[in-house]
């Protein structure tokens, strides 16, 4: 995926109404108007399903580079606006990286972190999308230069995944629930996930999963 074809993709916000409670105060903005709740719920009836461990996983060897390389195509192949170029920031010489997933899984973790750099940057910004290979683990790095967030809401974001069922703050509602379901995937799978500030100004959430050796 060359530097020169990057294209852009504008997509619906996702979230999810804590029951009656988000269904009166969090409103989903699309393109023109404002999104049915349908995705809320799903988004909800997910992380209900994984916080109770309800959610089959079915692990598997994938290669997380064609994996996340997917994602990341599919993003770009729903492009309007080429507000948001995804950057494809992987090495070049890394083309095989097998980790032990739920495929579908882990498609809707690399897709909500893609999202979430979407939602939160209405002006538009460049998304880095990377896969590393750190020799017993693989760390799947979704980075935006948009306008990131502030060190009080990462560390909340870190140490606190459920603070947002409680908080009347819509905006971190908003970033709460997509970031509360990747870390259940990343639990499911025995990986970690670190959210923080990105090289390039904005916001960084990175996925750590254990390596399969074959």
């Amino acid at each position: 995926m060359g530097r020169d074809k990057h294209r852009t993709v504008k997509l619906f916000r996702q979230g999810t109404d804590q029951r009656a409670y988000f269904m009166n105060t969090y409103r989903v903005q699309a393109v023109g108007g404002f999104i049915q709740y349908e995705n809320l719920i799903n988004d909800l009836n997910l992380a209900s399903k994984l916080e109770y461990n309800m959610q089959p996983v079915n692990i598997r060897t994938e290669n997380a580079v064609a994996l996340v390389r997917q994602v990341a195509v599919d993003f770009i192949n729903m492009d309007i606006e080429a507000k948001y170029p995804i950057i494809w920031d992987t090495p070049e010489n890394l083309s095989l990286c097998p980790i032990p997933a739920d495929r579908d899984l882990l498609k809707r973790a690399v897709s909500n972190l893609i999202q979430n750099s979407i939602n939160h940057n209405e002006e538009g910004c460049h998304i880095y999308v990377s896969v590393k290979d750190m020799g017993e683990a693989c760390e799947i790095t979704v980075a935006d230069d948009g306008v990131g967030a502030s060190d009080e809401m990462i560390e909340r974001l870190n140490h606190a995944p459920h603070y947002m069922v409680c908080d009347e703050n819509t905006v971190e509602q908003q970033h709460g629930l997509g970031l509360l379901i990747v870390k259940q995937i990343a639990a499911s799978h025995h990986g970690d996930v670190q959210i923080g500030h990105s090289p390039q100004g904005g916001f960084s959430v990175m996925l750590r999963l254990n390596k399969v050796f074959l």
